[in-house]
């Protein structure tokens, strides 16, 4: 990972951003672009001073981090939507990661057409949503993994990131008994019914160190869960068990991003996290 984009509006949101696109930047030997977009949507003259304005705070702010924190850093504000803007800085610079805050209202229904929301959806390039409060490095990272190849691509696209190289890493796949309900319906014995679940359990854990051997991925430690709910109740759940500061998705970019993001798992876990989100798209058909 060689470029790292951060957006910022200059709001405490924004500075988490910053800080977290900062440790990685230092941590990897990235260097980092800053980038304020400007709303278009006004008159000539207040573009000109908002432009004026953004300018001198990240010209500072650049200068600071190359010579307090050793990053290699540059400025770009664009005039454009927030969302456009952002993804044409990401284009112009190659960026190999776009670090952004998190969107502005943590209420479930006000995720939909934020910041995060529209950039979520038109992304080409991994994604990392600035959540947690960035005091120190990732030190531990759940990896939510499907056997699609949307997942394959998603692995495949971290390790080449350079993810897992500085922290723990945990693996996780979430499994379904689909038979189990019905079998409580017709009341068998609970214990045929936990025998059942056990052996999904390992069939799915068979399948998930196959899938991490064929990815080259650590399968030192890995778990397998029980899918009761919903798929991003079990990526948090295991996030807050494992105390991983960091839950990496991969979403399939050409099913999922064209369709409208509410609902999928992706948005459900970057709407209630607690902690970042790294998400990957890939171009890879489900």
């Amino acid at each position: 990972m060689d470029r790292i984009l951060v957006a910022t509006d200059f709001s405490p949101r924004s500075d988490r951003a910053l800080r977290r696109a900062s440790l990685i930047a230092s941590r990897v030997g990235a260097s980092l672009t800053l980038v304020h977009v400007v709303d278009g949507d006004q008159t000539q003259r207040l573009v000109e001073l908002e432009r004026e304005g953004a300018s001198a705070v990240l010209a500072d702010t650049a200068a600071t981090l190359r010579a307090s924190d050793g990053i290699a850093a540059e400025w770009i504000v664009e005039v454009d939507d927030v969302d456009a803007g952002i993804l044409l800085s990401a284009e112009k610079i190659s960026a190999d990661l776009i670090v952004i805050g998190p969107q502005r209202s943590r209420f479930r229904d006000f995720f939909v057409g934020t910041t995060a929301e529209r950039v979520l959806k038109r992304s080409t390039r991994p994604l990392l949503v600035a959540i947690g409060m960035p005091s120190a490095p990732h030190r531990s990272t759940l990896l939510a993994l499907d056997f699609d190849e949307a997942s394959k691509a998603a692995g495949r696209a971290a390790l080449a990131m350079g993810i897992f190289d500085h922290t723990d890493v945990v693996v996780m796949h979430a499994f379904d008994a689909p038979a189990a309900g019905m079998m409580r319906q017709s009341m068998q014995p609970p214990a045929d019914i936990a025998d059942y679940e056990q052996s999904q359990r390992a069939d799915a854990g068979e399948e998930l160190r196959a899938l991490l051997s064929e990815l080259g991925l650590p399968s030192t430690c890995q778990t397998v869960v029980s899918l009761k709910g919903s798929p991003a109740r079990a990526i948090l759940e295991t996030a807050n068990n494992a105390d991983s500061s960091l839950i990496m998705l991969g979403t399939n970019q050409r099913e999922g991003f064209e369709r409208a993001l509410i609902g999928s798992v992706t948005a459900d876990v970057v709407r209630d996290a607690q902690r970042d989100v790294l998400i990957i798209p890939v171009d890879e058909p489900v």
